[in-house]
């Protein structure tokens, strides 16, 4: 790196929410391109205290210089005119508006008093070109017709219109595809060498943190635990500072006791899929691993209703399925959590009772009379059985984190006897206690005789989790693994 001079220091800062100490007595101090991860559970303080950095949360104590001097911001457009912006994981765009004006919006370009949208437009076009994280965004596109990966690009494009010193991004490649990914990681290496613009990376992907970050900050109940510089960084130190546990401890123990096959797919073919045969049995976790397009989703879609294909056949129980639809896979017990869980899982404008109790209204008032406080005591021993944090049965869905959002979605559709559930990345942007959560409750299923089926990006995940695993390439199955045979190794050798 040009230079390593400092540019922010914080020193014993503190924020407390009531009883909640979310920040307590942290001090550290970045240097012109460093790329500092942020790791941690959720509730270890992380985004309070990018909040306080950013300008949008005050502290109740402690200092925080700035290129040498001391800063006191009380509004986020004092950080922002100081060029430090942040990325916050769930975008903060207005949907009604296209994805250039969101970029420059309270910055438009005007002729007399008038804004300039061809100027606008060509700014974006030089944005866009200057940092090519997705150049097949559509422009004029309207936000709230934009997928969840898209609108995460243009958040990140409006953050870097600014041409900050200090750019913090929290879980910026969390629903992002694996190339965008690729090369926004490529980007901020490139901007920290080149432009020594420091980043603050939040990211439940240690792999990506390992590899990006020349340091590492973990933090655990709103206290620093420690730094570890670069050649210290290691995945099992870092987990076992996060949860005071150690790596082989963190996956629940495999299925001994395998039953009878719950669901067996014959021969399936479609348009994108050849010959796939598969069997997920009561008692265990079986995984679906291959590179992004193999075609994962595609049978777990399939075999839900969601998607046609052209040929094949399908057992539940032993009983042939003469035509494969979602209603009757939801009364055999057969249930999908898919992807981009706001897209096609939360009720956003919901609250939390609202959205566990949704799918099941005719059951839980079948004349249709309606009861409130009947709907939040059934929420309220949904959301106690899946240990979900909340401050009111009756608050809105958004306000929650990522992890109690996607065990409110298990809540649903395990409110009634389930026979196999079927998981789509169900882990992803959520932090690492309640990634492990999510695995023992995956496992309790296996152990009352359920069937799992997840779908999951990460090879770790999958490894730890999955009792048997079939590898994907091209649309096709290529490989069965199981007990030993389930490695990195194996799995890398048959996607490839």
């Amino acid at each position: 790196m040009k230079n390593k001079e400092p540019i922010l220091t914080c020193i014993k800062l503190n924020k407390s929410f009531g009883p909640t100490h979310a920040v307590n007595d942290i001090s550290f101090t970045l240097n012109q391109g460093d790329i500092f991860g942020l790791v941690g559970e959720n509730g270890a303080g992380k985004s309070t205290l990018i909040k306080i950095i950013g300008g949008e949360c005050i502290p109740d104590s402690g200092n925080l210089f700035y290129k040498g001097s001391e800063v006191k911001w009380t509004k986020s457009f004092q950080a922002l005119k100081n060029k430090i912006a942040i990325v916050h994981q769930e975008p903060l765009l207005v949907s009604s508006l296209s994805a250039v004006d969101n970029i420059f919006l309270g910055k438009e370009s005007t002729k007399g008093i008038f804004i300039d949208e061809e100027n606008i437009l060509k700014k974006t076009r030089l944005l866009l070109k200057k940092y090519p994280i997705y150049p097949e965004l559509i422009l004029d596109e309207q936000i709230d017709k934009l997928s969840i990966d898209e609108r995460v690009i243009i958040e990140i494009l409006k953050a870097l219109s600014y041409e900050p010193n200090i750019l913090i991004l929290d879980e910026p490649t969390a629903s992002l595809p694996k190339k965008s990914s690729e090369i926004l990681l490529k980007l901020l290496e490139d901007q920290s060498k080149e432009k020594n613009i420091t980043f603050i990376y939040i990211s439940h992907k240690l792999e990506e943190a390992i590899e990006l970050c020349n340091k590492i900050m973990v933090m655990r109940n709103g206290k620093k635990i420690g730094i570890l510089e670069k050649e210290e960084i290691d995945k099992n130190l870092l987990i076992k500072m996060m949860i005071n546990q150690d790596l082989t401890q963190f996956y629940p123990k495999k299925s001994e006791n395998i039953g009878n096959t719950i669901l067996q797919v014959e021969n399936l073919s479609s348009r994108t899929l050849k010959n796939i045969n598969i069997k997920v049995k009561a008692g265990e976790i079986v995984g679906l691993y291959g590179l992004l397009g193999a075609g994962m989703n595609e049978i777990a879609l399939s075999i839900f209703g969601i998607n046609d294909f052209k040929e094949g056949t399908l057992f539940v129980d032993g009983e042939k399925l003469h035509k494969v639809e979602v209603l009757d896979m939801i009364n055999r017990g057969v249930y999908l959590i898919p992807p981009d869980k706001h897209k096609f899982s939360l009720f956003d404008s919901f609250t939390l009772d609202e959205n566990i109790t949704i799918a099941h209204l005719y059951e839980i008032f079948p004349k249709f009379l309606m009861s409130k406080i009947k709907e939040n005591k059934i929420a309220e021993k949904q959301a106690a059985k899946f240990n979900i944090k909340y401050r009111n049965i009756n608050q809105l869905i958004n306000e929650l984190s990522g992890g109690n959002q996607q065990k409110i979605i298990l809540a649903r559709w395990l409110f009634k006897e389930c026979n196999l559930l079927i998981l789509v990345d169900p882990t992803v942007g959520i932090d690492i206690g309640a990634k492990r959560e999510i695995y023992n409750l995956l496992r309790n299923l296996t152990s009352s005789k359920k069937g799992v089926l997840i779908v999951s990006s990460e090879i770790n995940e999958i490894v730890g989790i999955s009792d048997k695993i079939y590898t994907m390439r091209r649309g096709e199955i290529t490989a069965e693994l199981k007990k030993d045979e389930i490695t990195q190794e194996n799995i890398l050798k048959n996607i490839l």
